[in-house]
């Protein structure tokens, strides 16, 4: 995602249908027939993943507890290797860390010590950027993400969702090629999480980026998505790859209200309700 995003813009909506009218052609993540077991594992985490990620998409990966959706996102980020098939990031096969890729977890991971701006800046000091052009960068994704004000406060003296954001302007502001989420609203409460959701939407609507995010919620993977890959239980495999033709920019409560989004709710149920297991006592 670029980060000279414009100051003044706070979080709405920059509309650039030039961005998403034309579907993404240049492949930037590849699993071909990925299969990993843990050492002493009886079964695979995940086996015969294969699936393609296309720059400028927002991909959404859903599965049942345990079906090896985190597995996915690690073996993006080059922390653990397959043990079959390959993983190709740019064409290139990943076989350590991927320094191209951001990664956003459940918890926000500030360091205690830093000041928002500090911790939205570090990425770009440990990048060897000038001083001039970081306070430059820094001031505007705080403006983005709407932390104006709190650009001195320390993580403990933010709420939860203002943590959030911090952690994703920190994992933004020095243009990763792509960055790897997961289920980053996952411990929030639903209004704040409707909040950051529409916030992430806006965030990507006005900046050119590829997202792997990894949720368990179908709604979530709706309202967000260009595309969702749908998990079996584990060892996770791929039952289907749906894509979610709503157009952008969206809003996520209307998303939620139209007609597409009751039938992609069903189609994505209909794969997903055989992998979660017969309700106890059946």
């Amino acid at each position: 995602m670029t980060a000279e995003s414009p100051r003044g813009t706070g979080t709405a909506a920059v509309n650039s249908p030039e961005k998403h009218d034309q579907p993404g052609t240049t492949e930037i993540l590849n699993l071909n027939d990925v299969t990993l077991r843990f050492p002493g594992a009886q079964r695979p985490a995940i086996q015969h993943v294969s699936f393609r990620v296309s720059q400028g998409k927002f991909v959404a990966v859903i599965g049942p507890s345990g079906c090896g959706k985190s597995t996915i996102l690690n073996l993006s980020a080059g922390l653990i290797k397959p043990t079959r098939g390959e993983v190709r990031f740019n064409g290139r096969r990943v076989r350590e860390v991927n320094t191209d890729a951001a990664y956003i977890t459940q918890a926000a991971n500030l360091l205690p010590w830093l000041t928002v701006k500090g911790n939205i800046g570090l990425g770009l000091k440990l990048r060897g950027f000038p001083q001039e052009q970081r306070e430059d960068r820094i001031a505007g994704w705080i403006d983005l993400v709407g932390l104006n004000g709190f650009e001195d406060n320390f993580p403990r003296e933010l709420s939860g969702g203002m943590q959030k954001r911090c952690s994703i302007a920190r994992a933004l502001i020095y243009d990763p090629s792509i960055v790897l989420m997961d289920e980053p609203f996952g411990p929030l409460d639903a209004i704040l999480r409707l909040r950051l959701q529409q916030e992430l939407l806006n965030i990507w609507d006005s900046n050119s980026g590829t997202v792997v995010f990894v949720t368990h919620d179908l709604t979530e993977a709706i309202c967000l998505a260009d595309e969702v890959v749908v998990m079996s239980r584990g060892p996770g495999t791929v039952r289907g790859v749906v894509p979610v033709p709503i157009p952008r920019p969206r809003d996520v409560v209307s998303v939620m209200e139209s007609h597409e989004f009751a039938e992609l709710h069903d189609e994505l149920w209909e794969l997903f309700k055989s992998e979660i297991g017969p309700p106890k006592g059946a």
